[in-house]
Protein backbone atom coordinates (compact mmCIF):
# COMPACT_ATOMS: atom_id res chain seq x y z
CA UNK A 1 0.00 0.00 0.00
CA UNK A 2 1.24 3.49 -0.79
CA UNK A 3 1.96 4.99 2.63
CA UNK A 4 0.74 8.37 1.44
CA UNK A 5 -2.75 6.92 1.47
CA UNK A 6 -2.61 5.98 5.15
CA UNK A 7 -3.77 9.30 6.66
CA UNK A 8 -6.75 9.28 4.29
CA UNK A 9 -7.65 5.73 5.16
CA UNK A 10 -7.22 6.31 8.86
CA UNK A 11 -9.88 8.99 8.67
CA UNK A 12 -12.22 6.02 8.48
CA UNK A 13 -11.79 5.96 12.22
CA UNK A 14 -14.18 8.86 12.18
CA UNK A 15 -16.80 6.27 12.17
CA UNK A 16 -15.84 5.75 15.75
CA UNK A 17 -18.90 7.41 16.95
CA UNK A 18 -18.77 3.88 17.26
CA UNK A 19 -20.52 1.67 19.18
CA UNK A 20 -22.21 4.66 20.10
CA UNK A 21 -21.78 3.25 23.20
CA UNK A 22 -24.49 1.99 25.17
CA UNK A 23 -25.50 2.45 28.70
CA UNK A 24 -24.82 -0.35 31.13
CA UNK A 25 -28.14 0.43 32.83
CA UNK A 26 -30.96 1.78 30.66
CA UNK A 27 -34.67 1.09 30.27
CA UNK A 28 -36.35 0.07 27.02
CA UNK A 29 -38.41 3.29 26.99
CA UNK A 30 -38.23 6.61 28.81
CA UNK A 31 -34.48 7.02 28.22
CA UNK A 32 -32.57 10.25 28.87
CA UNK A 33 -28.90 11.21 28.78
CA UNK A 34 -28.69 10.03 32.39
CA UNK A 35 -29.64 6.53 31.20
CA UNK A 36 -26.25 6.19 29.52
CA UNK A 37 -23.26 6.05 31.84
CA UNK A 38 -20.29 3.90 32.67
CA UNK A 39 -17.85 2.02 30.46
CA UNK A 40 -18.65 0.12 27.27
CA UNK A 41 -16.51 -1.85 24.84
CA UNK A 42 -17.35 -1.92 21.16
CA UNK A 43 -16.55 -3.31 17.75
CA UNK A 44 -17.15 -1.86 14.28
CA UNK A 45 -16.69 -3.46 10.89
CA UNK A 46 -17.47 -2.79 7.24
CA UNK A 47 -15.90 -0.96 4.31
CA UNK A 48 -14.62 2.57 3.75
CA UNK A 49 -13.70 4.43 0.55
CA UNK A 50 -10.10 4.47 -0.64
CA UNK A 51 -8.46 5.91 -3.74
CA UNK A 52 -9.59 3.27 -6.22
CA UNK A 53 -12.23 1.22 -4.38
CA UNK A 54 -13.81 0.49 -1.02
CA UNK A 55 -11.55 -1.36 1.43
CA UNK A 56 -12.33 -3.36 4.61
CA UNK A 57 -12.24 -1.66 8.01
CA UNK A 58 -12.47 -3.04 11.56
CA UNK A 59 -12.11 -1.40 14.99
CA UNK A 60 -12.47 -2.17 18.67
CA UNK A 61 -12.39 0.24 21.59
CA UNK A 62 -13.52 1.43 24.98
CA UNK A 63 -15.78 4.38 25.81
CA UNK A 64 -16.77 6.08 29.06
CA UNK A 65 -20.01 8.09 29.35
CA UNK A 66 -20.74 10.34 32.34
CA UNK A 67 -24.54 10.27 32.21
CA UNK A 68 -24.62 14.02 31.47
CA UNK A 69 -24.06 13.83 27.72
CA UNK A 70 -20.25 13.66 27.62
CA UNK A 71 -18.06 10.80 26.35
CA UNK A 72 -14.40 9.94 26.04
CA UNK A 73 -12.87 6.91 24.38
CA UNK A 74 -9.89 5.10 22.90
CA UNK A 75 -9.73 2.69 19.98
CA UNK A 76 -7.51 0.60 17.73
CA UNK A 77 -8.41 -0.07 14.12
CA UNK A 78 -7.25 -1.63 10.88
CA UNK A 79 -7.94 -0.16 7.44
CA UNK A 80 -7.25 -2.71 4.73
CA UNK A 81 -4.49 -4.21 6.87
CA UNK A 82 -2.94 -0.95 8.06
CA UNK A 83 -3.07 -0.62 11.84
CA UNK A 84 -4.15 2.62 13.46
CA UNK A 85 -6.00 3.98 16.45
CA UNK A 86 -6.36 7.00 18.69
CA UNK A 87 -8.61 8.73 21.19
CA UNK A 88 -11.68 10.96 21.10
CA UNK A 89 -14.12 12.99 23.16
CA UNK A 90 -17.49 14.56 22.53
CA UNK A 91 -21.15 14.69 23.42
CA UNK A 92 -24.27 12.57 23.02
CA UNK A 93 -28.04 12.91 23.32
CA UNK A 94 -30.56 10.14 23.93
CA UNK A 95 -34.26 10.34 23.09
CA UNK A 96 -37.10 8.82 25.11
CA UNK A 97 -37.26 5.86 22.68
CA UNK A 98 -33.58 5.11 23.45
CA UNK A 99 -32.29 6.21 20.07
CA UNK A 100 -29.32 8.50 20.24
CA UNK A 101 -26.83 10.69 18.42
CA UNK A 102 -23.17 11.30 19.17
CA UNK A 103 -20.77 14.02 18.00
CA UNK A 104 -17.09 13.57 18.71
CA UNK A 105 -13.66 14.94 17.90
CA UNK A 106 -11.14 12.22 17.04
CA UNK A 107 -7.38 12.46 17.48
CA UNK A 108 -5.79 9.64 15.45
CA UNK A 109 -2.25 8.40 16.00
CA UNK A 110 -1.45 9.49 12.44
CA UNK A 111 -2.92 12.63 10.93
CA UNK A 112 -4.79 15.62 12.31
CA UNK A 113 -7.88 15.68 14.56
CA UNK A 114 -11.26 15.69 12.86
CA UNK A 115 -14.95 15.68 13.76
CA UNK A 116 -17.45 12.88 13.25
CA UNK A 117 -21.04 12.04 14.15
CA UNK A 118 -23.14 8.91 14.41
CA UNK A 119 -26.52 7.57 15.45
CA UNK A 120 -27.23 4.54 17.63
CA UNK A 121 -29.89 2.47 19.32
CA UNK A 122 -29.66 0.82 22.72
CA UNK A 123 -30.93 -2.75 23.04
CA UNK A 124 -31.33 -5.60 25.53
CA UNK A 125 -32.08 -3.22 28.35
CA UNK A 126 -28.87 -1.31 27.67
CA UNK A 127 -26.46 -4.19 28.18
CA UNK A 128 -25.74 -4.19 24.44
CA UNK A 129 -26.16 -1.66 21.66
CA UNK A 130 -26.34 -1.47 17.88
CA UNK A 131 -24.82 1.22 15.66
CA UNK A 132 -24.67 1.97 11.95
CA UNK A 133 -22.70 4.67 10.16
CA UNK A 134 -23.16 5.01 6.44
CA UNK A 135 -22.40 8.37 4.86
CA UNK A 136 -21.75 8.17 1.13
CA UNK A 137 -19.14 5.50 0.49
CA UNK A 138 -19.07 4.21 4.08
CA UNK A 139 -20.85 0.98 5.02
CA UNK A 140 -20.17 0.23 8.67
CA UNK A 141 -22.05 -1.45 11.50
CA UNK A 142 -21.10 -2.25 15.08
CA UNK A 143 -22.24 -3.29 18.50
CA UNK A 144 -21.23 -2.58 22.08
CA UNK A 145 -21.27 -4.41 25.38
CA UNK A 146 -20.96 -3.44 29.02
CA UNK A 147 -17.26 -3.47 29.93
CA UNK A 148 -15.66 -5.81 32.46
CA UNK A 149 -14.17 -2.82 34.32
CA UNK A 150 -16.31 0.12 35.39
CA UNK A 151 -14.85 3.43 36.50
CA UNK A 152 -11.21 4.40 36.85
CA UNK A 153 -10.12 1.89 39.54
CA UNK A 154 -7.71 -0.82 38.39
CA UNK A 155 -9.63 -4.06 38.16
CA UNK A 156 -7.91 -6.09 35.46
CA UNK A 157 -4.56 -7.81 35.06
CA UNK A 158 -3.17 -10.97 33.45
CA UNK A 159 -4.89 -13.04 36.14
CA UNK A 160 -8.27 -11.72 34.96
CA UNK A 161 -8.11 -14.08 31.99
CA UNK A 162 -7.56 -17.76 32.72
CA UNK A 163 -8.81 -21.02 31.26
CA UNK A 164 -10.12 -22.00 27.85
CA UNK A 165 -11.79 -19.60 25.40
CA UNK A 166 -13.54 -20.51 22.17
CA UNK A 167 -12.91 -17.94 19.45
CA UNK A 168 -13.97 -17.06 15.92
CA UNK A 169 -12.39 -14.42 13.72
CA UNK A 170 -13.13 -13.46 10.14
CA UNK A 171 -12.05 -10.87 7.59
CA UNK A 172 -9.40 -10.58 4.90
CA UNK A 173 -5.65 -11.09 4.45
CA UNK A 174 -4.24 -9.14 1.51
CA UNK A 175 -7.79 -8.90 0.20
CA UNK A 176 -8.43 -12.68 0.46
CA UNK A 177 -11.25 -13.82 2.77
CA UNK A 178 -10.22 -15.78 5.88
CA UNK A 179 -11.85 -17.36 8.92
CA UNK A 180 -10.26 -18.84 12.04
CA UNK A 181 -12.11 -20.92 14.61
CA UNK A 182 -10.52 -22.63 17.59
CA UNK A 183 -9.42 -22.33 21.20
CA UNK A 184 -7.23 -20.03 23.26
CA UNK A 185 -5.95 -21.36 26.60
CA UNK A 186 -4.70 -18.68 28.99
CA UNK A 187 -2.90 -19.51 32.25
CA UNK A 188 -3.60 -16.31 34.20
CA UNK A 189 0.14 -15.49 34.15
CA UNK A 190 0.51 -14.09 30.63
CA UNK A 191 1.01 -17.31 28.63
CA UNK A 192 -1.36 -18.58 25.95
CA UNK A 193 -1.78 -21.69 23.80
CA UNK A 194 -3.47 -21.45 20.40
CA UNK A 195 -5.27 -24.09 18.34
CA UNK A 196 -7.41 -23.31 15.32
CA UNK A 197 -8.72 -24.31 11.93
CA UNK A 198 -7.82 -21.64 9.37
CA UNK A 199 -9.82 -21.33 6.15
CA UNK A 200 -8.11 -19.07 3.63
CA UNK A 201 -10.12 -18.64 0.44
CA UNK A 202 -7.07 -19.01 -1.78
CA UNK A 203 -5.56 -22.13 -0.16
CA UNK A 204 -8.38 -23.88 1.71
CA UNK A 205 -8.59 -25.32 5.22
CA UNK A 206 -5.57 -26.12 7.38
CA UNK A 207 -4.94 -26.79 11.07
CA UNK A 208 -2.70 -24.52 13.08
CA UNK A 209 -1.42 -24.36 16.64
CA UNK A 210 1.09 -22.36 18.61
CA UNK A 211 2.02 -20.61 21.82
CA UNK A 212 2.51 -17.02 22.84
CA UNK A 213 1.96 -14.37 25.47
CA UNK A 214 -0.67 -11.84 26.48
CA UNK A 215 -0.89 -8.70 28.61
CA UNK A 216 -4.03 -7.26 30.20
CA UNK A 217 -4.00 -3.60 31.29
CA UNK A 218 -5.82 -2.26 34.34
CA UNK A 219 -8.65 -0.90 32.14
CA UNK A 220 -9.25 -4.40 30.71
CA UNK A 221 -7.72 -3.74 27.30
CA UNK A 222 -4.85 -5.92 26.16
CA UNK A 223 -2.79 -7.53 23.45
CA UNK A 224 -1.70 -11.04 22.56
CA UNK A 225 1.02 -12.47 20.30
CA UNK A 226 0.87 -16.04 18.92
CA UNK A 227 3.79 -17.89 17.27
CA UNK A 228 2.15 -20.50 15.02
CA UNK A 229 3.66 -23.79 13.84
CA UNK A 230 2.79 -23.05 10.21
CA UNK A 231 5.22 -20.16 10.03
CA UNK A 232 2.66 -17.39 10.53
CA UNK A 233 2.25 -15.19 13.58
CA UNK A 234 -0.92 -13.64 14.97
CA UNK A 235 -1.18 -10.41 16.93
CA UNK A 236 -4.45 -9.59 18.67
CA UNK A 237 -5.57 -6.40 20.34
CA UNK A 238 -8.55 -7.05 22.61
CA UNK A 239 -11.00 -5.54 25.07
CA UNK A 240 -12.76 -7.51 27.82
CA UNK A 241 -16.54 -7.33 28.07
CA UNK A 242 -18.71 -8.08 31.08
CA UNK A 243 -18.81 -11.84 31.67
CA UNK A 244 -15.23 -12.32 30.49
CA UNK A 245 -15.76 -12.43 26.73
CA UNK A 246 -13.21 -10.77 24.42
CA UNK A 247 -13.55 -8.57 21.36
CA UNK A 248 -10.51 -9.29 19.16
CA UNK A 249 -8.81 -7.27 16.42
CA UNK A 250 -5.83 -8.50 14.42
CA UNK A 251 -3.80 -5.47 13.36
CA UNK A 252 -1.19 -7.56 11.52
CA UNK A 253 0.25 -6.03 8.39
CA UNK A 254 -2.16 -6.56 5.45
CA UNK A 255 -4.65 -8.40 7.73
CA UNK A 256 -8.08 -7.00 8.47
CA UNK A 257 -9.93 -9.38 10.83
CA UNK A 258 -12.28 -9.08 13.77
CA UNK A 259 -13.15 -11.82 16.27
CA UNK A 260 -15.00 -12.85 19.40
CA UNK A 261 -13.81 -15.16 22.21
CA UNK A 262 -15.98 -16.59 24.99
CA UNK A 263 -15.01 -18.63 28.08
CA UNK A 264 -15.53 -22.33 27.47
CA UNK A 265 -16.79 -22.97 31.00
CA UNK A 266 -18.68 -20.92 33.57
CA UNK A 267 -17.01 -21.56 36.92
CA UNK A 268 -19.30 -20.83 39.84
CA UNK A 269 -19.20 -20.56 43.62
CA UNK A 270 -21.65 -20.53 46.49
CA UNK A 271 -19.85 -18.06 48.73
CA UNK A 272 -20.89 -19.60 52.06
CA UNK A 273 -21.24 -23.28 52.92
CA UNK A 274 -21.68 -23.96 56.66
CA UNK A 275 -22.70 -27.04 58.61
CA UNK A 276 -22.81 -28.15 62.24
CA UNK A 277 -22.72 -25.70 65.13
CA UNK A 278 -26.36 -24.80 64.46
CA UNK A 279 -26.06 -24.49 60.66
CA UNK A 280 -27.27 -26.59 57.71
CA UNK A 281 -26.48 -25.97 54.03
CA UNK A 282 -27.86 -27.42 50.81
CA UNK A 283 -27.34 -26.92 47.09
CA UNK A 284 -30.13 -27.52 44.55
CA UNK A 285 -29.54 -28.10 40.83
CA UNK A 286 -31.94 -28.29 37.87
CA UNK A 287 -31.03 -29.82 34.50
CA UNK A 288 -33.00 -28.34 31.59
CA UNK A 289 -30.71 -29.81 28.94
CA UNK A 290 -31.87 -32.69 26.68
CA UNK A 291 -29.22 -35.06 28.05
CA UNK A 292 -27.89 -36.38 31.34
CA UNK A 293 -25.13 -34.35 32.99
CA UNK A 294 -22.37 -35.09 35.50
CA UNK A 295 -20.17 -32.56 37.30
CA UNK A 296 -18.09 -32.24 40.46
CA UNK A 297 -18.77 -29.94 43.40
CA UNK A 298 -15.67 -29.09 45.46
CA UNK A 299 -15.81 -27.79 49.03
CA UNK A 300 -13.10 -25.38 50.15
CA UNK A 301 -12.39 -24.14 53.68
CA UNK A 302 -11.76 -20.53 54.62
CA UNK A 303 -8.00 -21.23 54.54
CA UNK A 304 -8.14 -22.36 50.91
CA UNK A 305 -7.65 -26.04 51.70
CA UNK A 306 -10.18 -28.79 50.91
CA UNK A 307 -13.08 -28.82 53.37
CA UNK A 308 -14.15 -32.28 54.51
CA UNK A 309 -17.93 -32.74 54.55
CA UNK A 310 -18.58 -35.99 56.47
CA UNK A 311 -22.12 -36.34 55.14
CA UNK A 312 -20.66 -36.42 51.59
CA UNK A 313 -17.65 -38.62 52.47
CA UNK A 314 -14.99 -36.11 51.50
CA UNK A 315 -14.22 -32.65 50.18
CA UNK A 316 -15.93 -33.19 46.82
CA UNK A 317 -18.89 -35.01 45.38
CA UNK A 318 -20.11 -35.92 41.90
CA UNK A 319 -23.58 -34.74 40.91
CA UNK A 320 -25.40 -36.78 38.26
CA UNK A 321 -28.71 -35.51 36.89
CA UNK A 322 -30.81 -37.13 34.14
CA UNK A 323 -32.32 -35.06 31.35
CA UNK A 324 -35.01 -32.84 32.82
CA UNK A 325 -34.12 -33.95 36.36
CA UNK A 326 -32.90 -32.25 39.51
CA UNK A 327 -30.53 -32.98 42.39
CA UNK A 328 -29.79 -31.89 45.95
CA UNK A 329 -26.63 -31.89 48.11
CA UNK A 330 -27.01 -31.56 51.88
CA UNK A 331 -24.64 -30.90 54.78
CA UNK A 332 -26.69 -31.41 57.96
CA UNK A 333 -26.36 -29.87 61.41
CA UNK A 334 -25.09 -32.96 63.23
CA UNK A 335 -22.52 -31.78 65.81
CA UNK A 336 -21.77 -28.67 67.84
CA UNK A 337 -18.52 -27.82 66.01
CA UNK A 338 -19.09 -25.35 63.18
CA UNK A 339 -17.41 -25.97 59.82
CA UNK A 340 -17.58 -23.39 57.04
CA UNK A 341 -16.12 -22.52 53.67
CA UNK A 342 -17.58 -22.33 50.19
CA UNK A 343 -18.57 -24.58 47.29
CA UNK A 344 -17.00 -24.36 43.80
CA UNK A 345 -18.21 -26.05 40.62
CA UNK A 346 -18.60 -25.69 36.86
CA UNK A 347 -22.21 -26.02 35.75
CA UNK A 348 -22.81 -27.83 32.45
CA UNK A 349 -24.94 -25.99 29.87
CA UNK A 350 -28.60 -26.01 30.85
CA UNK A 351 -27.98 -26.48 34.59
CA UNK A 352 -29.04 -23.84 37.12
CA UNK A 353 -29.47 -23.80 40.89
CA UNK A 354 -29.19 -22.06 44.22
CA UNK A 355 -28.08 -22.61 47.81
CA UNK A 356 -30.03 -22.76 51.09
CA UNK A 357 -28.82 -21.95 54.61
CA UNK A 358 -30.68 -22.92 57.77
CA UNK A 359 -29.87 -21.80 61.31
CA UNK A 360 -31.20 -23.77 64.27
CA UNK A 361 -31.23 -22.23 67.76
CA UNK A 362 -32.90 -24.05 70.69
CA UNK A 363 -36.15 -22.46 71.78
CA UNK A 364 -37.07 -20.75 68.50
CA UNK A 365 -38.20 -21.58 64.98
CA UNK A 366 -35.46 -22.42 62.46
CA UNK A 367 -34.56 -19.61 60.04
CA UNK A 368 -33.72 -20.18 56.35
CA UNK A 369 -32.44 -18.10 53.43
CA UNK A 370 -32.02 -18.86 49.72
CA UNK A 371 -28.70 -17.70 48.25
CA UNK A 372 -27.69 -17.33 44.58
CA UNK A 373 -24.58 -18.73 42.95
CA UNK A 374 -21.89 -16.27 41.80
CA UNK A 375 -19.32 -16.37 38.96
CA UNK A 376 -15.80 -17.23 40.07
CA UNK A 377 -14.03 -14.91 37.60
CA UNK A 378 -15.51 -11.51 38.54
CA UNK A 379 -13.13 -8.68 39.44
CA UNK A 380 -15.82 -6.39 40.87
CA UNK A 381 -18.87 -7.07 43.04
CA UNK A 382 -21.41 -4.61 44.45
CA UNK A 383 -23.52 -5.32 47.53
CA UNK A 384 -26.41 -3.16 48.76
CA UNK A 385 -26.69 -2.96 52.54
CA UNK A 386 -29.07 -1.54 55.13
CA UNK A 387 -27.73 -1.21 58.67
CA UNK A 388 -30.48 1.12 59.92
CA UNK A 389 -33.05 0.38 62.63
CA UNK A 390 -30.93 -2.30 64.27
CA UNK A 391 -30.30 -4.32 61.08
CA UNK A 392 -26.85 -5.90 60.62
CA UNK A 393 -25.25 -6.93 57.33
CA UNK A 394 -22.81 -9.86 57.31
CA UNK A 395 -20.69 -10.77 54.29
CA UNK A 396 -18.63 -13.64 52.96
CA UNK A 397 -15.79 -12.65 50.59
CA UNK A 398 -14.17 -15.36 48.45
CA UNK A 399 -11.07 -15.32 46.27
CA UNK A 400 -11.76 -18.36 44.02
CA UNK A 401 -8.62 -17.82 41.92
CA UNK A 402 -5.24 -19.56 42.03
CA UNK A 403 -3.34 -16.41 43.01
CA UNK A 404 -3.49 -14.09 46.01
CA UNK A 405 -5.88 -11.15 45.83
CA UNK A 406 -6.18 -7.87 47.68
CA UNK A 407 -9.81 -6.85 47.89
CA UNK A 408 -10.56 -3.15 48.13
CA UNK A 409 -13.98 -2.56 49.72
CA UNK A 410 -15.40 0.97 49.44
CA UNK A 411 -18.67 1.83 51.22
CA UNK A 412 -21.06 4.59 50.12
CA UNK A 413 -24.26 5.91 51.67
CA UNK A 414 -27.52 6.20 49.73
CA UNK A 415 -26.49 9.67 48.47
CA UNK A 416 -23.22 8.36 47.05
CA UNK A 417 -21.01 9.81 49.80
CA UNK A 418 -18.08 7.61 50.82
CA UNK A 419 -18.45 6.06 54.29
CA UNK A 420 -15.18 4.20 54.48
CA UNK A 421 -12.66 1.94 52.77
CA UNK A 422 -11.06 -1.37 53.71
CA UNK A 423 -8.22 -3.44 52.28
CA UNK A 424 -8.74 -7.17 52.70
CA UNK A 425 -5.92 -9.56 51.65
CA UNK A 426 -7.00 -13.05 50.61
CA UNK A 427 -4.70 -15.94 49.76
CA UNK A 428 -5.42 -18.14 46.76
CA UNK A 429 -8.75 -20.00 47.09
CA UNK A 430 -9.38 -18.49 50.53
CA UNK A 431 -12.38 -16.78 52.11
CA UNK A 432 -13.28 -14.55 55.03
CA UNK A 433 -16.57 -13.56 56.64
CA UNK A 434 -17.61 -10.91 59.15
CA UNK A 435 -20.26 -8.39 60.05
CA UNK A 436 -19.75 -5.51 57.64
CA UNK A 437 -19.42 -2.84 60.34
CA UNK A 438 -16.71 -4.84 62.16
CA UNK A 439 -14.30 -4.79 59.20
CA UNK A 440 -11.54 -2.25 59.81
CA UNK A 441 -12.30 0.87 57.82
CA UNK A 442 -16.01 0.13 57.35
CA UNK A 443 -17.43 1.08 60.74
CA UNK A 444 -19.15 4.01 59.04
CA UNK A 445 -21.83 1.71 57.66
CA UNK A 446 -23.43 1.55 61.12
CA UNK A 447 -26.77 3.30 61.05
CA UNK A 448 -26.56 3.84 57.28
CA UNK A 449 -27.87 2.26 54.10
CA UNK A 450 -26.07 2.22 50.77
CA UNK A 451 -23.65 0.00 48.88
CA UNK A 452 -20.20 -1.52 49.15
CA UNK A 453 -18.10 -2.02 46.01
CA UNK A 454 -15.52 -4.81 46.18
CA UNK A 455 -12.73 -4.77 43.57
CA UNK A 456 -9.50 -6.67 42.85
CA UNK A 457 -6.70 -5.95 40.37
CA UNK A 458 -5.50 -9.57 40.40
CA UNK A 459 -7.27 -12.77 41.31
CA UNK A 460 -11.07 -12.59 41.52
CA UNK A 461 -13.78 -11.87 44.05
CA UNK A 462 -17.20 -13.32 44.88
CA UNK A 463 -19.37 -11.77 47.58
CA UNK A 464 -22.44 -13.06 49.41
CA UNK A 465 -24.42 -11.03 51.93
CA UNK A 466 -26.75 -11.94 54.80
CA UNK A 467 -29.06 -9.43 56.51
CA UNK A 468 -29.89 -10.08 60.16
CA UNK A 469 -32.78 -8.63 62.17
CA UNK A 470 -32.43 -10.22 65.56
CA UNK A 471 -32.92 -13.96 65.05
CA UNK A 472 -34.35 -13.65 61.53
CA UNK A 473 -32.07 -13.36 58.47
CA UNK A 474 -32.21 -13.34 54.68
CA UNK A 475 -29.68 -13.32 51.86
CA UNK A 476 -28.54 -10.27 49.89
CA UNK A 477 -27.55 -11.01 46.26
CA UNK A 478 -24.44 -9.18 45.08
CA UNK A 479 -24.17 -7.80 41.58
CA UNK A 480 -21.07 -9.37 40.04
Amino acid sequence: MNRSFVPTLLRASAILCLACFFAPFVHAQGCTNASYYGTSVFELQGTVPAILSNVPYVAIGREVADGNGNVTGTYVDSTNGTAGGGSYSGTYTIAADCSGAENISITPRVGTPFASSSTFQVSAGGRTGLSAKNPTGYVLAGQSFRAAAQGSAARCGNASLAGGYDFLSFGTIQGVSVTKVGQLTLDGKGNVEFKATVNLQSTGIQSSNGTGSYTVAADCTGNMTILRNDGFNDTFDFVVQEGGGLLLLEPDNTENTFGLAQPQVDSTVLGQFAFNGGWYSALYFNNESPGAVSFTVNFVGDNGNPLNVPALNGSSTTVQIPAGGSAKIEAPNSTTTLSEGYAAFTLPPGVTGYGVFRQSVPGRVDQEAVCPFAPSTATVSTLLFDDTNGLITAIAIVNPSAIAATVQATAYDSSGNQLGMATIPLAAYSKTEAALHLISGLSGVTGNAGKVVFTVSSGSVAVLGLRFDGFAFTSIPAQQ
